[in-house]
């Protein structure tokens, strides 16, 4: 365990042999906050929320298996939603967490949904980033042009300008320092100087092997009785207009459109980090 950055690095050995980094900021008496990523993405992402919150809030947020600082699974099926949901489990348990909040990021959120659904009591407030019941076919065939492909730029600079059009769809307004907030959070430097992205490949596997029915959480979002607030950004391609309107239709709920961004917004704004604030508070 080691502290730098305002916050704290910590290692939780998981019942089958892995392990699962995760950082905390804040107070451990405060109430709990965990912040659960995206598909390719880490911890890293939180980090301005995390910072944001932690006056009043224990914040946590996670490396998924074979992301970033946590080991790698030997199988790639394993690679799954039911792995994920398992490792939260056992981490709030191990962390002795009573009642805590969501805050999920695509993937994230579709965790956050399940894990609501079921335990209500446990989870009574979530954050939704825009992920919801359905995804989007144009996002899906979106990542996996570039999912688990194995990638190595030469430089630092290559990374930047191939990934940086590779997404600029999603975010036609960031700033120079956001591209590399973005970039960077989720990639690593090898011996040679070349760059890679830090995660398992492997993941590809499953998400390969998907059927459309595994997205298929109506029945999860129809189950949800937690506090919901969610953000849909508005050029996004994994969330519709006609998803959310449907799962407003369901359920009462705060959600914002944030202008000018695609999939997904970053909480890093004033308004989404004071939205987020006032729901939790």
């Amino acid at each position: 365990m080691a502290t730098k950055s305002g916050f704290t690095e910590s290692f939780f050995d998981c019942p089958d042999g892995g392990s699962l980094y995760f950082r905390s900021y804040g107070n451990p008496n405060n109430q709990p906050v965990l912040c659960m990523h995206g598909l390719t993405r880490n911890a890293n992402d939180f980090h301005q929320l995390a910072q944001f919150l932690q006056e009043s809030f224990y914040v946590i947020s996670v490396d998924q298996r074979g992301r970033a600082r946590s080991s790698y699974l030997k199988d790639p099926m394993a690679y799954s939603p039911e792995t994920y949901l398992t490792d939260m489990t056992n981490l709030i348990g191990h962390l002795g967490l009573k009642r805590v909040y969501l805050v999920g990021t695509s993937m994230g959120g579709f965790m956050a949904m399940t894990m609501a659904a079921f335990d209500p009591v446990l989870f009574p407030k979530i954050i939704l980033n825009d992920c919801g019941p359905e995804i989007g076919s144009t996002g899906v065939n979106n990542i996996a042009s570039y999912l688990g492909k194995g990638e190595i730029f030469k430089s630092k600079e290559d990374a930047f300008k191939a990934i940086q059009q590779r997404h600029m769809p999603a975010f036609p307004n960031f700033s120079n320092q956001e591209w590399n907030d973005h970039i960077f959070a989720n990639m690593k430097e090898n011996k040679d100087g070349s760059w890679k992205f830090d995660y398992d490949q492997s993941i590809r596997v499953l998400f390969e092997a998907a059927s459309p029915s595994v997205t298929d959480l109506w029945p999860i979002w129809e189950a949800i009785t937690s506090e919901i607030l969610l953000f849909k950004g508005e050029l996004s391609t994994l969330l519709s207009n006609e998803t959310l309107k449907k799962m407003h239709a369901i359920k009462n709920f705060v959600s914002h459109e944030i202008k000018g961004i695609g999939h997904t917004p970053t909480l890093n704004t004033q308004f989404e980090q004071e939205s987020i604030l006032k729901f939790l508070l």
